[in-house]
């Protein structure tokens, strides 16, 4: 073999060489993209896993009972009634936002993930219990002291159960960029109204399946209607 044959034989030789490489790289990046892809979807599809379908399906049951009392006195949802959040109050709210307009089963859905998160941050008639039961029983003198320093009770089991409106509200805005484009666009009325809305009919709706599900005691009744009054409040 002549050296100039060598040399093209060399040459040729680095270039399918760095051709292959190149080739392997994009293969590999590609196989890498594939797998990101499958974890994401994976984690997708094990958070919806997560969500007890058969509860969800309940509650949009509940949504839907339209012919007696169930659900219509509290939460609304007719003609006569549009859907809005009342507990006989001033501060009853009719709702305004687009979030009237979303299809009930992802307001069932979005109901039920609130509940996840207000447990996951002590909130909920169970933590609200369990509060309860740990708290030592103040003697008349202790309270009495305490109202006059004017003191906040941190073991208060009401303060301990209740999960503040601007968390409730952060987590919704959050829930609901993921989950409706039609939150994402809306401009009028602003999205503080949608998240108003959606934090108490989530909250309303849950808690009134639960009323209606073994948990009805007026004791529940009464933590049900003040959580819900200083969520109307913005509190």
């Amino acid at each position: 073999m002549t050296e100039s044959c060598f040399c093209q034989v060399v040459i040729w030789l680095r270039r399918t060489f760095w051709v292959y490489v190149a080739s392997t790289r994009k293969l590999m990046f590609r196989a890498f993209l594939a797998i990101v892809l499958a974890i994401v979807l994976q984690f997708s599809v094990s958070a919806q896993a997560l969500r007890d379908a058969q509860l969800v399906q309940k509650l949009y049951d509940l949504t839907q009972d339209f012919s007696g009392d169930k659900i219509l006195p509290v939460r609304g949802g007719s003609k006569d009634k549009p859907l809005g959040c009342y507990i006989g109050s001033k501060d009853d709210v009719q709702f305004r936002s687009g979030y009237k307009d979303v299809e009930p089963r992802t307001q069932c859905e979005w109901a039920y993930d609130l509940h996840q998160f207000l447990v996951q941050n002590g909130g909920g008639w169970d933590n609200y219990q369990k509060y309860v039961k740990e708290t030592p029983v103040k003697s008349p003198l202790e309270t009495s002291l305490g109202s006059l320093s004017g003191a906040k009770d941190t073991n208060d089991p009401w303060d301990k159960a209740h999960v503040s409106y601007d968390k409730q509200a952060g987590y919704a805005d959050k829930w609901w960029k993921e989950n409706s484009r039609a939150y994402g666009s809306s401009v009028v009325p602003p999205k503080d109204w949608w998240i108003h809305d959606a934090v108490l009919d989530g909250n309303n709706l849950w808690t009134r399946y639960e009323e209606l599900n073994g948990k009805g005691s007026s004791d529940f009744v009464m933590w049900r209607d003040a959580d819900l009054a200083r969520l109307m409040k913005k509190q």
